[in-house]
């Protein structure tokens, strides 16, 4: 995600305006909003687990569809690489005897991954975010 300053034009008594958002403010939306779909999709993710446990209520056949449109969603909102490692994280989540990592394709470096902020920060440090 490059630094640039989002400009938005508005008209004021005839004025033409335009006004730049702040870097830091764009970069700390965009943050709060990956963190926030992380964990309400893990949510949905224990949910369906829960129910499906807890009562033998199996709702993947009438989830299905749903999770289709949001996969195409997030694929679309932030790419391949993004939307493999959130599928992955939701996926993995409650793992709790192991660790969890990203790996750098380039170096075979490997960083943890255990929290949707660690998630969002190796991302980010990967620049798979698009620009």
């Amino acid at each position: 995600m490059e630094n640039k300053k989002p400009k938005k034009s508005i008209t004021i008594g005839g004025l033409k305006l335009q006004i730049e958002e702040n870097p830091k403010k764009v970069e700390n939306k965009h943050k709060k909003f990956f963190i926030h779909l992380l964990n309400r999709l893990v949510s949905i993710q224990e949910r369906t687990d829960k129910v499906f446990t807890e009562y033998g209520l199996n709702l993947i056949m009438y989830e299905d569809l749903y999770f289709q449109v949001i996969e195409d969603m997030v694929y679309e909102h932030y790419d391949v690489e993004v939307g493999e490692v959130i599928f992955w994280y939701v996926n993995g989540a409650k793992l709790e005897d192991e660790d969890q990592y990203i790996e750098d394709k380039k170096t075979g470096k490997r960083y943890k991954a255990k929290t949707p902020l660690q998630v969002y920060n190796v991302c980010k440090k990967l620049k798979l975010f698009k620009s």
